[in-house]
């Protein structure tokens, strides 16, 4: 026989010996049951009278009958019999209590005589009074009628004209200055230019990076040379070496270029001498590094006078490649400074 028959008849032999062990327990628990019956006295009572009505079903083992009269006495039945009729009771009469007079209407005998049976005084309304009758308001006139009445008869005087207001001037704009011209006019007052200078810009380096913004005039329009001039002489430019105009960091042209500005026309120069009669369609702000001290600050200088044209001659801010110059195209100028930095410190270092 293989494993798995011998588990089979294994496990058979183990159930069959649970129930028969069960069916002894129950034949065991039995016996013992019937042998303390028979010694407790049990058998001695074949003879007692309550065999007769005994009731295992019931907890005291029988019960005793009531007849049905008591039943209905009891009022658990309804009697059969019909119910004999009864006389209704006499009740007695409802009196009303009398109402005792107030305080303060305590009077003499006649009085409480008179105040029991004269009947209430009920008040007649008075008499509507005839309201005033209005005068009947006169028709509203035609225009014509209106002419006809004098201004002295009494329906109403024509009223004077007032006088028209005069309006008022419009307030001048308040003038805008920039950094540019705040730091031009500060230096110009504490620092005068020395004689003997080099050109404005004739000292400038070697450019390895070169930060570019275009200012474009409008569609059939051009800048005025004269009105160019102004702004330069306003934000602090000069003209000198390459035939375009500078900006140094102080009033001496030996010091740090900030920016340049050149004409979009080539080959891009100005001719002071040409200047107030010239025009341009756009002018061209640069600015070389290395060459400033300050980077940042020198593009924001260069950003704020490119930004004076254009609010004042009414003119286009265009990036190096004439596509408009968003927040986004200033900030990456911005990051190029920092970039050219980072790289001077670790070649310095």
């Amino acid at each position: 026989m293989s494993l798995r028959e011998w588990l089979i008849a294994i496990g058979t032999l183990v159930i069959l010996a649970i129930v028969i062990d069960g069916l002894r327990r129950m034949r065991r628990a039995r016996k013992e049951s019937m042998a303390i019956s028979s010694g407790m006295g049990a058998d001695d009572l074949a003879d007692s009278p309550l065999d007769d009505d005994y009731n295992p079903e019931l907890p005291n083992g029988g019960a005793r009958t009531v007849s049905r009269d008591v039943l209905e006495e009891r009022g658990y039945v309804r009697s059969e019999k019909p119910a004999p009729r009864r006389e209704p009771k006499p009740t007695r009469p409802v009196v009303q209590p009398a109402r005792e007079p107030a305080p303060d209407e305590m009077l003499d005998e006649d009085a409480v005589d008179d105040w029991a049976v004269d009947e209430p005084v009920v008040d007649e309304p008075a008499p509507a009074k005839a309201s005033p009758r209005r005068p009947q308001q006169p028709a509203a006139f035609s225009a014509r009628e209106e002419e006809d009445i004098a201004p002295d008869s009494g329906w109403g005087a024509a009223e004077p004209d007032e006088p028209a207001s005069v309006p008022e001037p419009d307030p001048e704009p308040p003038v805008v200055t920039t950094d540019v011209e705040e730091d031009t006019a500060r230096r110009g007052k504490t620092a005068p230019r020395r004689t003997n200078q080099p050109l404005a810009g004739a000292n400038r380096p070697e450019a390895r990076e070169v930060i570019v913004i275009n200012v474009l005039a409008r569609s059939g329009s051009e800048f005025k040379g004269e009105l160019l001039r102004a702004l330069f002489d306003a934000c602090g430019l000069e003209h000198g070496d390459m035939g375009i105009y500078h900006r140094h960091e102080q009033t001496d042209t030996t010091s740090p270029v900030q920016f340049s500005v050149a004409n979009a026309v080539e080959p891009g120069t100005f001719n002071p001498e040409d200047l107030d009669g010239m025009k341009s369609p756009g002018i061209s702000f640069f600015m070389s590094l290395p060459g400033p001290s300050k980077p940042l600050q020198a593009f924001d200088f260069m950003l704020e006078t490119a930004q004076t044209v254009v609010r004042n001659l009414g003119g286009e801010l265009k990036d190096e490649r004439r596509s408009v110059m968003t927040p986004q195209t200033i900030e990456h100028c911005r990051q190029r400074i920092r970039e050219f930095e980072r790289k001077q410190r670790f070649q310095k270092a």
